[in-house]
């Protein structure tokens, strides 16, 4: 096992003997059990305490050893290799120190591509890749074609190693923050399916953040497919300097507006897979105009890849979706309650806006990413009831609402009701919404506040809804 991995991956590991792991979150440890599964010396370092890691004494029954924190570039002595966690900014001191002394610095991502030798297809984007990374999965188990899923929906990707077939798809999410250092990543089939304001709070401008998305594309070659959405500037615009490049990948593009020149398109309510008709949308098992871009994004790649348009088809028919996405949590007293906890940015909330048009109560908030939130605003009147504030992004979302309001004239605006937690704002909306209205969990923001990730935020909204008495909905 530990040969095939040596020898049967994209990239050796040959001479990397002693290695850093920075983050001990779920890449983190993926990447240091495997490593020390290898006969490698594995550091790992957090900034966080043991105590608040308890994923730490696993790795460590594995053979690698826990640096207890602060962090120190001492930590770097003898190391060949550091793998760097995508919750780690490049800022962070060890880090930086790294590359000061010229030591690879490599994503959790760079390492499984170096290891496995299976396809990858890749999705990433501001907003859908969630849904459209298992729904691509959905495909290719509908085909018959072994896949697993994996990377930022919430399984590492080197968790995997040893239990993979030869003929596996790695179908793999990902974010920005896991294709910041990449070397040689290469996935046969990549999907960037649109870019809107995010993580600045991180990447600083949109610039770089583009810049992260793009190294999907980086490595491809003419034998590869780089699937791109037309209807977006920015990623039309990467698409057009990537058909620049001698030797890059075959061009691939999908649109919602029915643009010619696209490769899958959508025409008179009717999905076209590279110019063959494919279903109605109606037929399609998600909601949204947003939902139709991801299938037509997946179903292009999916056909690249070599999947029959029937099998395609079917997939698009039957796939349910995935939690904390425009998850039905239930009716009460005819009033449906809508998880919607994976719209962590102002775009993935105007989405849900978009599929919930009328009637609407909307709960807002968790921790900033340095968004703009007067696009909300606008986008209420006509369309919510209420607006029910959470968390530490509380107070800028109410100043972005009034400002819409008093500066611009915009009536109709509705004023915020401070909530400070998910129960309160679920109680105050469930009072005042009337049988055919909506209360939507779409938060627009984090939930490091208050939670430990958007999943735990979400199976809250999902209980609070059962307490209601939603679950018989």
């Amino acid at each position: 096992m530990v040969g095939m991995r040596e020898t049967g991956g994209h990239g050796l590991l040959a001479g990397y003997r002693r290695i850093l792991v920075v983050g001990a979150g779920r890449s983190g440890l993926g990447a240091a059990a495997v490593l020390a599964a290898m006969g490698r010396e594995v550091l790992l370092s957090d900034s966080k305490d043991r105590a608040d890691l308890p994923g730490v004494a696993g790795a460590e029954a594995r053979g690698a050893r826990f640096l207890d924190p602060p962090q120190d570039p001492a930590h770097l002595d003898g190391v060949d290799l550091v793998i760097k966690s995508p919750g780690v900014p490049g800022e962070a001191e060890v880090v930086r120190a790294a590359r000061e002394r010229g030591l690879p610095v490599w994503s959790e991502l760079e390492l499984a591509y170096r290891l496995f030798p299976q396809p990858f297809t890749a999705v990433t984007g501001t907003n859908g890749k969630t849904t459209t990374t298992a729904l691509l999965g959905h495909m290719f188990r509908t085909a018959g074609r072994p896949a697993r899923i994996l990377g930022n929906i919430g399984v590492a990707v080197t968790s995997v190693a040893g239990t993979l077939a030869p003929d596996e798809e790695l179908v793999v999410e990902l974010s920005s923050f896991q294709l910041e250092d990449v070397h040689t990543f290469r996935p046969a089939a990549g999907i960037l399916l649109n870019l809107t304001q995010d993580h600045l709070d991180r990447h600083g401008t949109m610039g770089r953040y583009l810049a992260c998305k793009a190294n999907l594309f980086a490595h491809q070659r003419t034998e590869d497919w780089a699937v791109l959405n037309l209807d977006d500037p920015a990623v039309a615009g990467l698409g057009r300097e990537i058909a620049t490049r001698r030797g890059g990948p075959r061009l691939l593009f999908f649109s919602t507006a029915g643009a010619p020149a696209a490769g899958s398109r959508l025409v008179e309510g009717r999905l076209y897979l590279l110019g063959r008709p494919a279903l109605a949308v109606g037929d399609l098992a998600l909601r949204g105009l947003h939902n139709v871009e991801n299938c037509l994004a997946a179903g292009t790649a999916a056909l690249a890849r070599g999947l029959e348009l029937e099998a395609v088809v079917e997939a698009l028919r039957t796939f349910p979706g995935v939690p904390h996405r425009l998850q039905r949590a239930g009716v009460v007293a005819g009033v449906a309650y809508v998880n919607d906890s994976k719209a962590t940015n102002v775009e993935a909330t105007l989405k849900a806006l978009g599929a919930y048009p009328a009637g609407t109560h909307l709960i807002l908030g968790g921790r900033d990413k340095g968004s703009d939130y007067r696009p909300i605003a606008r986008a209420c009147v006509g369309a919510c009831r209420g607006v029910y504030l959470i968390g530490e992004a509380a107070p800028l979302i109410r100043e972005a609402f009034a400002r819409v309001r008093e500066d611009e004239g915009l009536a109709g605006v509705p004023v915020p009701r401070e909530c400070g937690d998910l129960e309160t704002a679920v109680e105050a909306a469930s009072r005042a919404a009337r049988a055919g209205e909506t209360v939507l969990l779409a938060p627009a923001c984090a939930s490091f506040d208050q939670y430990r990730d958007f999943e735990e935020r979400g199976d809250h909204f999902m209980a609070i809804v059962a307490k209601l008495g939603g679950g018989r909905g």
